[in-house]
């Protein structure tokens, strides 16, 4: 059927040609780009593992960039020590005909003053980038905490499998080759040492037991749970649940059953009409009620408030009980047999099962140990002991109990650690363990001395007085390795020159120490390198494997497309012709 409205085969051709020249136009851009993935319309995955490789080749670049900044500088710097090797060994040669009787030491001064200037100006010179790791001017050469002291070079760009990155160094210590430093302690610079000599205080404080015996922290039982959402009760709702109060392995605590709540007790507590609580504060003035109606113990709450419940956040409600019944030893709040009327067993986050408690905890504390003490033959050291709601235990500490502890013969006690064994020797019957470290002693409560807990098992350390104890230095000074600098170094007026020499040895030591830290730093830049080198290729060819087009098809297919695109123009032109076949017939 031919009509002048609609020609079927035009369109038809002419959709063919489109297809086609779509075809040939995604071809064209792979064969111009030599990309197969050029955008993320392409393929979004691949398109976007490329580009963040891509980012990433960059950064590893720079890397590579950082290693060879990094190679030049630790070069410098071993070329330096290497130099200055030679020579402290021509100087040491110099120091040794020094020795010899009869020599002009004057003559071989002067010599050993071109030597050490010649190291000094190996020191000033080894530098690059502006960086000298001969030469340095720190406030303490050693001290590790100062970021100054190390020198890092760039190493690695990682990216982890959690798409997080990280930059990777190589560090290095100058402690290890600066030869000079403005304030001591350089390789031939002598031992600045580590002398520290504590005064003695005018005041005997007795390891610390009189500025700051030690008090403990209460650690009160408590629950809590989040409240979860506001509600009301009707008339005819309850929420019922039983307290157990100071549970323990020891005792069975006190119960408090069949608390309950209900509308009547809503509207009492919060003035309101229709037993509604919208908020864990209401909630927790709803509960404290229905305590203290069944005589459960007040405690104090976390969020200031004095009562057994109070809101530790504005969505969470504590349970606290810092009262230890008599018969009770223990420190715990247990809520349990949970029932409520409200759909679903609703009690506002009141639920057992998703609670979190802190129970049957025992007081702590801790004290700074202060100074040494020394107690003699006659003296000793007399304290209390004293638990809430007991009677005061009194303990006297002599140099027996120290020797004893210490297994020494002076009676001194030195350290926190010495403190600590000295009063666990001396007052084992007291409910209380020391334990001593860096900080000072932690002091804590012995169960199986003292069961009770919570309150019950605060303690307080006083009245501490003492006779025949005197204070010592708290530590001793430390020998120097070397006590000369090495520009020091004088032969011409009679210096001991074995102790010269042996001090330039040590010296000496130090510096192929140096040298060969810097050579291990070498190789393992160079290592570094190559391997960043490799990581740079295997990545461009990575992701050239995923985006690359492969110009043999592409080429390929255009021809194809060519030739399909010219039988399409043809079948169009075919199809246009019908119409004019059309015309023909109104001109007859």
């Amino acid at each position: 059927m031919n009509s002048i409205l609609t020609n079927a085969a035009s369109i038809s051709a002419l959709q063919t040609l489109r297809m086609i020249g779509g075809g040939m136009r995604q071809v064209q851009d792979q064969v111009s780009s030599g990309l197969r993935i050029s955008a993320a319309a392409d393929n979004a995955a691949y398109w976007s593992i490329s580009t963040t490789m891509r980012s990433d080749h960059l950064a590893i670049s720079a890397v590579s960039d950082a290693l060879g900044l990094g190679a030049a500088k630790v070069d410098t710097a071993y070329s330096g020590l290497d130099a200055v090797v030679d020579v402290l060994s021509e100087f040491k040669a110099k120091l040794v005909a020094a020795r010899e009787p009869g020599v002009d030491r004057g003559k071989i001064q002067k010599e050993l003053e071109q030597l050490k200037s010649q190291v000094v100006g190996i020191s000033r010179s080894a530098s690059f980038g502006g960086e000298n790791w001969l030469r340095t001017d720190l406030a303490d050469l050693t001290d590790e905490t100062d970021p100054k002291t190390r020198k890092s070079i760039v190493a690695s760009f990682v990216r982890d499998s959690d798409a997080n990155v990280s930059i990777n160094t190589l560090d290095l210590r100058v402690a290890q080759t600066s030869l000079f430093n403005t304030t001591g302690g350089g390789l031939l610079q002598k031992d600045p040492g580590q002398t520290v000599t504590l005064p003695v205080s005018g005041t005997l404080d007795i390891g610390g037991l009189v500025s700051g015996a030690p008090s403990s922290h209460a650690h009160k039982g408590h629950t809590f749970f989040v409240f979860t959402t506001g509600s009301a009760l009707s008339p005819t709702d309850t929420i019922t649940f039983d307290v157990t109060v100071d549970s323990s392995t020891y005792s069975g605590g006190q119960s408090y059953p069949n608390l309950t709540i209900d509308q009547a007790l809503v509207n009492l507590v919060l003035g309101k009409t229709d037993g509604s609580i919208a908020s864990a504060a209401e909630f927790a003035a709803v509960i404290d009620a229905a305590l203290a109606a069944s005589s459960v113990p007040a405690g104090s709450g976390a969020g200031g408030y004095a009562t057994n419940f109070g809101v530790v956040s504005m969505d969470t409600v504590d349970i606290g009980s810092d009262e230890a019944l008599a018969a009770h030893p223990g420190s715990s709040v247990i809520v349990s047999n949970l029932v409520s009327t409200l759909p679903g067993n609703f009690a506002f986050g009141l639920n057992p099962g998703a609670m979190s408690q802190h129970m049957n905890l025992y007081a702590d504390a801790s004290m700074s140990f202060t100074q040494g003490f020394q107690v003699d033959a006659t003296g000793s050291v007399a304290l209390d002991v004293t638990f809430a709601g007991a009677a005061a235990q009194s303990f006297t500490i002599t140099k027996a109990d120290i020797d004893a502890a210490l297994g020494s013969t002076d009676g001194i006690v030195k350290t926190a650690a010495d403190m600590a064994a000295v009063m666990n020797q001396a007052l084992a019957t007291s409910g209380l363990a020391f334990s001593g470290g860096s900080s000072g002693l932690r002091v804590t409560v012995d169960p199986a001395v003292h069961p009770e807990q919570g309150g019950k098992s605060d303690f307080v350390i006083s009245n501490v007085t003492s006779t025949g104890v005197t204070a010592v230095a708290a530590q001793i000074s430390l020998p120097l390795d070397v006590d000369f600098d090495f520009l020091d170094i004088d032969v011409s007026n009679g210096g001991n020159v074995d102790h010269y020499i042996a001090g330039l040895e040590t010296m000496l030591g130090k510096v192929v120490a140096g040298a060969a830290t810097l050579g291990a730093l070498q190789k393992r830049v160079e290592i570094q390198s190559e391997f960043t080198l490799d990581l740079m290729d295997t990545i461009t060819t990575g992701v050239g494997r995923l985006v690359d087009a492969d110009m043999n098809e592409a080429s390929t297919r255009l021809k194809a497309l060519q030739a399909q695109e010219q039988l399409a123009i043809q079948a169009l032109q075919i199809a246009n012709a019908g119409g004019e076949q059309i015309m023909q017939l109104f001109r007859s």
